[in-house]
């Protein structure tokens, strides 16, 4: 169900049902300094899948402090997520400096906490969407965003007991986006917003598409919140498919 009065935000001094000002601040995700929407009708696609090389590095699971009947006693890591064939989950993989093309979603990106964890680990997101934030849990958690680069909070939403759900617009600038819970501190998520909607994040088997685009070569970053970026080069033909890989290893 959807709770449509105001929960109070929590570690400030706002009186209840008070807004919080966003704060915001350029990261190096703001790139594109002014997206156009457009019809795109040669459009091509943009494909492939992220590798992780060697050994995956051992990671001990999450042992949980509090909360053990909807968290559990451990919880496995999800730092690494390598599937069947070496496949990465949880990259973000997105077309760098693209100023024109397809229309940017409207509708809001969702984020559950379950478990005691959030789902999804990493997501995208454009400039001008909302945040629903959901909880399946019957504890309380909280919702606190953070700009990754400033450390700046943006808003800290309590969810008190299961089923609730709260949306919050989202950072007025391109930003990446660090989301924690002050309940839980192994709870985490990451919300890469950009100024266009040529972005996508990688499965279990590491596999991305990014649809509708233009026609043009273009530079392809991969993000992973652990082993940071990798760049490619992609030229997309008009109603073509194009394939750019990518292989992150451990640093």
């Amino acid at each position: 169900m959807t709770i449509n009065f105001r929960i109070p935000e929590v570690g400030g001094r706002l009186a209840f049902g008070a807004v919080v000002a966003l704060v915001t601040a350029a990261t190096p995700l703001a790139w594109a300094a002014s997206y156009q929407s457009a019809a795109v009708t040669n459009g091509g696609k943009i494909a492939g899948v992220v590798k992780f090389a060697g050994a995956v590095p051992p990671v001990a699971p999450i042992k949980t402090t509090k909360d053990l009947k909807d968290c559990g006693t451990t919880i496995p890591n999800p730092l690494y997520e390598v599937g069947g064939g070496g496949g990465l989950a949880n990259v973000e993989v997105f077309i760098k400096d693209i100023s024109k093309g397809k229309p940017k979603p409207t509708q809001p990106i969702t984020l559950t906490n379950t478990r005691c964890m959030f789902r999804p680990r990493v997501q995208g997101a454009c400039v001008g969407q909302q945040l629903k934030i959901e909880s399946a849990d019957a504890c309380l958690h909280t919702t606190h965003v953070l700009n990754a680069d400033t450390n700046a909070t943006l808003y800290n939403v309590a969810l008190p007991f299961k089923g609730i759900s709260v949306v919050k617009s989202l950072a007025a600038e391109a930003s990446t986006l660090q989301v924690k819970c002050d309940a839980h501190e192994w709870m985490r998520a990451w919300v890469l917003e950009f100024d266009h909607p040529y972005f996508a994040s990688t499965g279990a088997d590491g596999r991305f598409e990014i649809g509708d685009v233009p026609p043009g070569t273009y530079t392809v970053i991969a993000w992973h919140e652990v082993m940071g970026k990798k760049i490619g080069n992609v030229t997309v033909a008009p109603g073509k498919a194009s394939t750019v890989d990518f292989q992150f290893a451990a640093k």
